[in-house]
């Protein structure tokens, strides 16, 4: 079987799950809690925003425009929350907060740094033009203004505007049920005892992690061994109580290598195989109405199919119009690197910013598949294209930074 691209894979998966999108109902939840959630309606402006004529500088508000000079007398003061209610005269004027209400009967405002004060009285050191100082009402949001659409991923400053409309709860879809479980005789829990021919399983606990920031719902289905009759079972529980199926182990093609076959028996594969390192043994298909991702048991193999493949599909599958998309950027090596021709290499670094603001990126050292001190060491991927091969120190790489990388 031939090998897939990265970027035809994914357009793969996403192909499959637009023809077949996932009927989440809706829920409603306190705004606080909205982040990260995907919305389910379009949201539309209650209030106009500013609501009235405000200020934007502290100063005084003005019947009409003013040339240098002029001088005027103070006769009230309109401050945030309390405005002036009174009326004005010919050579008056009030004092005027930022974000005070401007009253209708002053059309500008003067900063209180281009007047001089001697009591009641200043007297204007420059021209005061026409309309000056003023935010309008509705100038930012009109009442009726759509603000966002349904399928956004709500982010914390759409919180603050939605807040500012005085919107305390939104419909968002409901989270993805997230099956995981592992697989493998050799696999022990932690904080358990554990026997020379064991290790413990770090796949599963660093996918709950990944997926906390995910609009998901984890269901630990635990460890499997590698029995055929047992993750045939296994699977079908997993199919009916999730609307994702994420494992990790037994996708290659070994002798203890069940879940590929397990999977086929109990749903279908729509992909086996991707010309990548690390993680070439990569299964998506789906297990009746849920979509499977089957990812290799090596931790760095897993850890990185997760990012290349999955975060999205898990985004897209939960009703985003437009997921995340990964930030990256051209840095130059700081050493050389080993990179045979055939497949992409995923390679993790640490990337860093020199004096003049230059990026550079070191090899977080040995890159084989099952080294994660290397994958705690970095904070980015280096992506090495398919063709590609040996790098000289200097040369320029495409990198992408973690999540939730410290630079």
């Amino acid at each position: 079987m031939s090998l897939t691209p990265i970027a035809e894979l994914q357009t793969i998966i996403q192909n499959h799950i637009a023809r077949r999108p996932l009927a989440l109902a809706s829920e409603s939840v306190p705004l606080a809690q909205a982040a990260g959630r995907v919305l389910a309606q379009d949201v539309v402006a209650p209030v106009a925003i500013p609501s009235s004529h405000v200020s934007a500088m502290d100063g005084y508000a003005l019947p009409q425009a003013a040339s240098a000079h002029s001088s005027l007398k103070i006769v009230g003061e309109s401050a945030a929350g309390k405005p002036f209610t009174g009326s004005l005269k010919t050579g008056e004027c009030i004092r005027i907060m930022t974000g005070a209400t401007v009253p209708a009967c002053c059309t500008t405002v003067i900063i209180q740094e281009n007047v001089a004060r001697d009591g009641d009285q200043i007297v204007l050191q420059q021209d005061a033009p026409a309309a000056a100082n003023i935010r309008y009402a509705g100038e930012e949001i009109q009442a009726g203004q759509t603000l966002f659409t349904a399928g956004r991923i709500l982010r914390h400053a759409d919180i603050m505007v939605l807040a500012a409309q005085g919107i305390a709860s939104v419909l968002v879809q409901r989270k993805l049920r997230i099956a995981v479980l592992s697989t493998g005789n050799e696999l022990a829990e932690a904080g358990s005892p554990i026997a020379a021919h064991q290790i413990y399983d770090s796949n599963r606990p660093m996918l709950h992690s990944k997926l906390r920031d995910c609009p998901a719902d984890i269901i630990d289905l635990g460890k499997l061994p590698d029995n055929l009759a047992a993750t045939v079972q296994m699977l079908h529980q997993a199919a009916e109580q999730s609307d994702v199926v994420i494992t990790s182990g037994g996708v290659s093609v070994g002798d203890y290598d069940y879940l590929r076959q397990a999977v086929a028996q109990v749903g279908t594969i729509h992909h086996y195989k991707v010309a990548m390192k690390p993680g070439k043994p990569f299964v998506f298909g789906q297990l009746g109405s849920a979509w499977y991702f089957g990812l290799p048991g090596n931790p760095v193999s897993g850890f990185v199919g997760f990012d290349v493949f999955i975060h999205a599909a898990l985004w897209q599958i939960a009703g985003a119009a437009h997921g995340p998309q990964p930030l990256r950027f051209q840095a130059a090596l700081t050493a050389p690197v080993r990179k045979a021709a055939g497949r992409a290499d995923i390679q993790r670094a640490i990337i860093s910013q020199t004096r003049d603001g230059a990026w550079q990126a070191a090899p977080a050292g040995k890159q084989d598949s099952h080294r994660i001190l290397g994958v705690s060491q970095a904070n980015a991927y280096m992506i090495l294209p398919q063709e590609c091969g040996d790098l000289a120190a200097g040369a320029s790489v495409m990198v992408q930074p973690f999540d939730e990388a410290f630079l």
